[in-house]
């Protein structure tokens, strides 16, 4: 019938990023099982500062169908939209946020909303209750009044968490020159109608940070990974350790040799050579960690830059 292509943004997601990429790959292959639409997954990492990046590559290892976008520059999720817009091939471009609260189920019904109405832009809004209920709907009212009165064609009625796009309005956002695009403001470019999609948080905010800390609890042996950059700590420090082991073992192999133990001498030298080859493996893993996603590109004012795509 057709494909849909995910876009979805990440950027120091590692906590909850596995359980999230589940429950989406279970929803499109629900959807390919019922109504025959093909998905890929197109993960964008905005120079994430933890093992996001990792998790995503493991996942393009396992799915020919799962591309991994690479980002030069840390660009904001808009931007990340973007450079998805450009590594998608489906009929129906959907995208959504790295969230806990997203429910199974999700994409299809944002699916099913756009094939009973025909509307080419779907946007869709999490329902919120108590001070929040209250606070977007201010939001929403001086937002609007504000727009009125500066005569700006159009607002905005709360946060999209996810977004559906026909396929002939991905190719009129595509030739959008602009690269940091507002994407909610996009509607009022393309011209295209769009609709409202609200639906039911999966967790009360209490319940989400219970899940969350469950997860972080789980994925405890990635805290070593500073933000600044995949760079683990303790992979210098059994660098560090493999470099002195290899000096004992030379000077003990240096002392033997006076003492005319040859047997003892080529061992300890071995040992030494053996040594200092596990420390370099440290120190090359270390420096792989902190430069992956940091390359930093200059090309006049693009905003973002692609670095790599992979499974093109």
């Amino acid at each position: 019938m057709g494909k849909i292509s995910l876009i979805l943004p990440v950027y120091n997601e590692q906590v909850i990023l596995r359980d999230v990429l589940n429950k989406y790959l279970a929803d499109l292959e629900n959807i390919r099982a019922q109504q025959g639409y093909e998905w890929e997954v197109v993960a964008v990492d905005d120079c994430s500062a933890d093992e996001s990046k990792l998790i995503l590559l493991d996942y393009a290892k396992k799915y020919r169908n799962f591309k991994v976008v690479s980002l030069a520059n840390r660009s904001g999720k808009h931007a990340a939209v973007s450079a998805g817009f450009t590594a998608t091939t489906g009929t129906v471009v959907m995208t959504a946020e790295i969230d806990l609260q997203n429910p199974m189920g999700l994409l299809g019904e944002m699916l099913k909303e756009h094939l009973t109405t025909g509307v080419p832009i779907i946007y869709g809004y999490q329902e919120f209750s108590g001070w929040k209920k209250r606070k977007a709907f201010m939001t929403d009212r001086i937002t609007r009044f504000a727009c009125r009165l500066f005569l700006i064609d159009g607002y905005f009625t709360g946060i999209v968490n996810a977004e559906l796009y026909a396929a002939d309005v991905v190719d009129v956002l595509r030739q959008n020159p602009v690269k940091n695009k507002y994407m909610r403001t996009m509607n009022n470019w393309v011209g295209w109608e769009s609709r409202e999609f609200w639906y039911a948080r999966e967790y009360s905010d209490d319940e989400a940070k219970m899940k969350q800390e469950q997860l972080r609890a789980r994925s405890r042996h990635y805290q070593g990974y500073k933000r600044r950059g995949h760079e683990n700590s303790g992979t210098k420090w059994w660098a560090l350790l493999c470099i002195l082991l290899a000096a004992v073992a030379f000077g003990s192999a240096v002392y033997m040799v006076s003492r005319v133990d040859v047997l003892y001498t080529g061992m300890m030298f071995i040992l030494g050579f053996a040594f200092v080859a596990l420390a370099i493996m440290f120190w090359l893993r270390s420096l792989l960690l902190t430069r992956i996603g940091k390359l930093n590109y200059r090309a006049g004012e693009i905003i973002y830059e692609i670095k790599s795509i992979l499974n093109k």
